[in-house]
This record gives C-alpha cells, structure tokens and sequence, in this order.
C-alpha cells in the first residue's frame, strides 16, 4: 500500500470545511458527543458559519471568500509533518502485524492507496474513492505529539476498511460505529477508547474472539438485535 502526504490547497481545505459542514448539521449534530468547532479553523467568522444551517448561494461565497483570501496558509498544513512523518512507519508496522492477518475475518482489503490530506480543524475523518483511501487529519489545533497522530491513523484506517461491507452494508448508526472502532483499536493497538461512545451494548457482539474470527457476523447480530431493541422501546413508549 502506497502511502502519500498531501497539503491541501485553499480551495481543496475549503471544499473540506463545506463537506463537513453539511455532514455536521445532517448527521453529526444528533450525538451529543460532536462539536462543530472541531471541523474548522480557529476563527470567528468560521464559527458563525456554523449557525448557518442551510448556507445560500451567497452565504457560501462569503465564507468561501474570508477563508481564501483572509484564513487559508499552507504553513498551518505543514506545521505537523515532522510528528506525521515519526507516525507513518509505525501506522505501517500496525498494519502488517495486526491488520493483515484479520483482513478475511473482515471480508475486507487494504487499499492501493492512502493518501493523508493536511487540513483546518482538529481530530481526523476519512472516505474512499474506488481504489484509494482517503484520511483527512485535521491538526491546524492540534496540541498532541506523534503517537497522538499515529492513533488518528489507525482509527481511521480501521473505519476505512470496515466501512463498506460492513457498516453501510447493516446500516450501523454513528454512534455505534465509533463503538466497534474503538473496541477494535483497543484490541489490536491499546488504544484508549472515546469515553463519550462507551455502549455495553456493543461490547457484547464486538469481543477479541468475534474480531478475529467474523467481525461482519457479529455486527450483523448486533443490529438485528438492536433493530428488535428499538421496536421494543417504542412499543413501549407507544402504550
């Protein structure tokens, strides 16, 4: 797998804050656990974009503007390269000790490509595209060290690979998909779990034995009972 490291452009980081714009108000905004600041840069008139829930034509192009013109410095970008370039060949060994060999019990396989786009924000997201991967980190206020973006890395890697035959495949809501992740990246990586998506309810499909044995079974398990659950609940709600 190629790894690559991309600085976005003004336009590309914008395209970015805009993506996230509308994902945080259509899905993000319903868990408590999501902040929008955390999608931006540090700056006022990014935060009162944020109240905007549904941007006209000409709200987004005066954003658009002060973001070009006024926020946007490719040495924000940069700032981290030396912690992401100490973090890539860990990520890398993470990969081939614990990821390779459980890619059959996840009917899953690792991409051609990653590419790690620098941009505005802090914290990480992800998506794919055909035969890449994509991992935005966002670390324009990022406080942490190299171990901190490492971190970044494997989770995000771990929603990469799991996400299309597995999570949109049995619909798994965001907040539960952060559960599995942070079980799974606890397991391989000791990593420290997101407090605020802690669900007991997960932790009884999604255990070291389902992991490395038939993860998609056990999320296939876990939301036909969560479905059931859910009916349940409103029925009795309903009465």
């Amino acid at each position: 797998m190629d790894i690559k490291l991309v600085h976005m452009s003004a336009e590309e980081a914008w395209n970015v804050i805009l993506k996230n714009h509308y994902m945080y108000h259509d899905r993000l905004k319903h868990f408590k656990q999501y902040t929008y600041n955390f999608l931006i840069p540090d700056n006022e008139q990014m935060r009162k974009m944020s109240e905007q829930q549904n941007l006209t034509q000409e709200q987004a192009k005066y954003y658009h503007d002060i973001f070009v013109n006024e926020i946007y410095n490719i040495a924000d970008l940069r700032a981290q390269d030396e912690n992401i370039q100490k973090a890539v060949p860990h990520f890398q060994k993470a990969i081939e000790k614990h990821i390779k060999p459980l890619l059959s019990a996840w009917n899953a396989k690792l991409p051609n490509t990653l590419i790690i786009l620098c941009c505005y924000g802090d914290g990480a997201g992800y998506y794919n595209e055909e035969d890449k991967a994509f991992i935005s980190l966002r670390l324009t206020k990022y406080k942490g060290n190299d171990y901190g973006i490492y971190c970044y890395l494997v989770h995000e890697f771990v929603h990469i690979l799991i996400e299309q035959q597995i999570i949109k495949k049995y619909n798994v809501p965001q907040d539960l998909k952060e559960r599995i992740v942070d079980i799974i990246c606890f397991e391989l990586f000791k990593k420290t779990v997101q407090e605020q998506f802690i669900n007991l309810f997960v932790d009884k499909y999604i255990t070291p034995e389902t992991i490395t044995t038939d993860l998609p079974g056990a999320v296939q398990k876990m939301m036909t009972d969560y479905i059931l659950l859910q009916q349940k609940q409103n029925s009795t709600v309903r009465k």
